[in-house]
């Protein structure tokens, strides 16, 4: 992909500003889509976050389409959940042709299943299999064969305060020979996973080791896209830094401009030299991630016009100034997973910044309150244009 074409992909106002979810190629339709029923229900977990972690566990369903070259789209089917049957040569096993989503689902006061901008998800994965050559689809297809997957296994969906429905669509590339190019055959599925409170006791600050060595993602790279060879490499950085005491790496490019922390996008609250207030966060470049939830904080931050909120190249160095200075209000991550994530301390360069914040909140006033924003919104029993009733 050429440079323009990446920077306008990337550096618009909101990258999920008039989404186009149609496919030119022929695609599956919800309309065809067919139930199998499991004859053998699985026995649900207590609602305890304790016990209902991130990944655990599997609804009764799953949904399931395949492609190949010839034949296009087959007729998209729930079924119940099962493993797979994969020939030792997919391309998806050796060259990581694989893109996948995360999206949650929600039961509010009403008992509604309420999904959060899963339509930005679908146009995200569009994206991504677009960058790997995997085929296209009608996004509002797929949309509307999840949201009939949800109905399905709609009793999985946690009605508690802060527990909800993982959702992770995943395109692999299946065509059985070795070699690097497209695949000829692909299978798209869809997977559910109840899940508790990130934070069951209250958001909890998180300390960061700036990575001078390693880099998550480089220019040209597709570190904007949800594609599996993003995530592996950082296993092992992750591993070594939290032996040293630190929850998640601080993703940065050699010259210091930061990317990501861990899995989330970034954000810095700050008082500027000119002592105005600012939110800042690295802008799209096609090196980080358009997350979701931080296109969501940007606009909800945006809307309260009480600071500046500014999209920019960011470099490590302005972010240790601004906390050696006294000017860093606060720090945190933004994501599905963890919706907002509190950074409480950097390291860098053999030193540790740290951000002090009242110990009763754990967390910043804003961090707290943006928190408490989008939980509403999900969560809440009043419409919302982000907000999907099935």
């Amino acid at each position: 992909m050429s440079a323009s074409k990446v920077q306008k992909l990337f550096f618009r106002f909101s990258y999920y500003k008039n989404l186009d979810l149609s496919s030119p190629y022929p695609s599956f339709q919800a309309r065809d889509m067919t139930t199998t029923h499991t004859m053998h229900y699985i026995t649900k977990p207590p609602c305890d976050p304790k016990i209902m972690t991130f990944g655990a566990f599997h609804t009764d369903h799953m949904l399931e389409v395949d492609w190949t070259e010839k034949m296009g789209w087959s007729r998209p089917q729930i079924i119940p959940f099962k493993s797979f049957s994969i020939h030792p040569f997919a391309a998806c096993l050796h060259y990581a042709i694989e893109c996948f989503e995360g999206a949650k689902a929600y039961k509010g006061p009403n008992k509604t299943i309420r999904t959060f901008r899963l339509d930005c998800n679908m146009y995200r994965m569009k994206q991504s299999a677009k960058r790997l050559s995997l085929p296209d689809f009608d996004g509002a297809e797929l949309q509307k064969c999840i949201e009939g997957l949800l109905k399905v296994d709609q009793d999985w969906i946690p009605d508690r305060p802060g527990f909800s429905c993982y959702i992770r669509p995943t395109i692999i590339a299946t065509e059985e020979a070795l070699g690097v190019r497209a695949s000829s055959r692909a299978k798209l599925f869809v997977v559910l996973c109840p899940v508790g409170p990130y934070f069951p006791s209250g958001l909890k600050p998180v300390r960061v080791f700036c990575n001078t060595t390693t880099i998550r993602s480089a220019p040209g790279g597709v570190g904007g896209y949800k594609v599996a060879g993003n995530y592996a490499p950082t296993v092992m950085p992750l591993k070594e830094v939290q032996q040293i005491g630190f929850h998640q790496n601080l993703w940065m490019l050699p010259d210091g401009l930061v990317q990501e922390m861990g899995v989330c996008n970034l954000f810095f609250f700050w008082t500027n030299k000119q002592g105005e207030r600012e939110l800042v966060t690295p802008q799209l470049d096609g090196t980080i991630l358009p997350g979701i939830v931080r296109d969501s904080l940007l606009e909800l931050t945006r809307e309260m016009k009480q600071f500046k909120v500014i999209e920019k190249k960011l470099y490590i160095q302005e972010v240790i100034e601004a906390i050696s200075e006294g000017r860093m209000i606060e720090m945190f991550g933004s994501g599905t997973a963890v919706s907002i994530q509190p950074i409480e301390a950097i390291g860098y360069n053999d030193k540790i910044y740290e951000v002090k914040y009242d110990p009763k909140l754990n967390a910043g006033e804003l961090s707290h309150k943006l928190f408490d924003m989008i939980t509403e919104i999900q969560t809440g029993d009043k419409p919302h244009k982000w907000i999907n009733v099935v």
